[in-house]
């Protein structure tokens, strides 16, 4: 099974400022231009690792019989790596001054619902399975429902959670699975 985890990190509120911008120039005539910018200012107390925004998870095959007894797959482990945190919150509007430090992330994981809304949905041939993603204390996130948060250390950070394919109560089918989910991190 081939996962996609897509990131799109919103973050609220941070020190860290980045803008990303196109640029392109269109000549109306000669000696005279436009220019159009886009961009977006994101700003976030940790840069995400460049290598864990966008991962791919591989599920090899696995005997319906198992699923069937045992209710779930074997966890597969993936990590979000915090880089290049900062803490500390300088105030754009009063040079020489600082608001209140980051204390916590918060992770929202999102992806089309499984039937029940506890878990995500899966797509493929295979049928009566949902994916469940859990972090390293065993809470389960739910499609766009944040999760607890994490306290932010001030260094860099790893961010630890399971992937497992569950039965989702509906009758089974032997097939290909996929599906993509795409993950937020909010600073506090």
């Amino acid at each position: 099974m081939s996962i996609i985890l897509n990131s799109i990190v919103a973050c609220t509120f941070s020190v860290f400022v980045a803008l990303f911008s196109g640029v392109s120039a269109v000549q109306a005539s000669p000696g005279n231009g436009r220019v159009t910018l886009e961009g977006q200012v994101v700003d976030s107390a940790c840069a995400l690792d460049a290598s864990n925004a966008y991962q791919l998870i591989e599920f090899g095959p696995l005997p319906m019989g198992q699923l069937i007894r045992q209710g779930q797959s074997l966890p597969k482990l993936f990590t979000l790596r915090l880089i290049k945190c900062s803490l500390a919150r300088p105030d754009s509007f009063r040079p020489s001054s600082y608001l209140p430090d980051w204390l916590h992330v918060r992770v929202t994981f999102d992806g089309l619902a499984d039937a029940g809304g506890r878990w995500f949905a899966v797509g493929g041939t295979a049928k009566g399975l949902a994916l469940r993603i859990a972090d390293a204390h065993g809470q389960e996130s739910q499609p766009g429902v944040a999760m607890a948060l994490i306290p932010l250390t001030g260094a860099d950070q790893e961010l630890h959670y399971s992937l497992q394919l569950v039965g989702n109560g509906r009758p089974m089918a032997v097939g290909s699975h996929r599906t993509a989910v795409r993950f937020r991190l909010e600073y506090f």
